[in-house]
């Protein structure tokens, strides 16, 4: 996915960063199990939010114990062991990556479709095996990345229009993890995919212009400082319409996470994309 999802770890307790990390952790040796080693470098924060999501509303009970990364093998930290929510978010994760990358090939610079290309490739086995595990989460992304890319074609500057397809592929994911909860987790799910598709129009905004690539706020009037805030406020709108869902859901663990997560986590994220590249990194070490 994107990487737009995460929580704004000054405002967690110990515990809870830990708890995060556990799953993060757990979350890519879960990657590296279903699809090889090569696939653990498609880990990203949004993906591990959903992990979370639904081990926050099933029954089941996260086993997190002391492991070694082969990354970082010298120290031991805690690891999710594998469970069905972690294999699940690694599935949709993969699809979903699928799709991303089939969509820079169209709107991206040259080294940008280079780049996507190439990983299509490399990662073309991991959507097949994902796909076999879910196939009506891969029919229901096909169709929503056909209506994408007939969107994009169209060139529509409705920046909710344009969102819309993003919004549904996650509105679809989340409710399979608790149908009994699904209405709320289909709303939260839609708000969650149009925070994600309107976070990376924003975050790509001079990229686009430089390249010529599709960006609705770029088809809106005004200086790019008035298409920054005009995308920014949209932003905000489905941010207080998130945490407001997020309220309505029962939720047996990870509450305090995510609840920093779709509010202040994400918040702050949008709040940092309209900072220079280098100040941007600087606040996320």
């Amino acid at each position: 996915m994107f990487g737009y999802v995460k929580p704004c770890r000054p405002q967690l307790r110990v515990c809870e960063l830990q708890a995060y990390k556990a799953v993060y952790c757990g979350l890519c040796v879960q990657l590296g199990r279903a699809f090889g080693v090569t696939a653990r470098f498609t880990l990203s924060y949004d993906a591990t939010f959903l992990a979370l999501v639904g081990m926050a509303v099933s029954g089941e009970e996260p086993d997190i114990r002391p492991g070694r990364c082969p990354f970082n093998p010298l120290r031991k930290e805690p690891i999710c062991q594998p469970n069905p929510s972690l294999s699940f978010s690694a599935d949709a994760a993969a699809l979903l990556l699928y799709h991303k990358l089939r969509d820079d090939l169209s709107d991206k610079g040259f080294w940008g479709r280079m780049g996507a290309r190439t990983a299509l490739f490399v990662f073309r086995r991991v959507w097949r095996d994902a796909a076999g595990r879910q196939p009506e989460l891969a029919r229901i992304f096909e169709e929503q990345m056909e209506r994408q890319r007939g969107l994009e074609q169209a060139r529509t500057p409705d920046a909710d229009q344009a969102a819309d397809p993003t919004a549904r592929m996650l509105a679809a994911v989340l409710p399979l993890l608790d149908p009994d909860q699904s209405r709320v987790l289909e709303r939260l799910g839609y708000l969650v995919g149009r925070y994600i598709y309107l976070a990376d129009a924003l975050d790509d905004l001079e990229a686009d212009r430089d390249s010529g690539g599709y960006n609705p706020f770029l088809l809106r009037e005004g200086s790019l400082e008035e298409q920054k805030q005009a995308g920014l406020r949209s932003l905000y709108l489905t941010i207080g319409e998130a945490g407001t869902t997020f309220q309505l859901l029962e939720v047996r663990r990870f509450g305090p996470i995510l609840e920093n997560i779709l509010t202040l986590g994400i918040h702050e994220t949008a709040d940092s994309l309209l900072l220079p590249p280098k100040a941007r990194k600087a606040r996320e070490k």
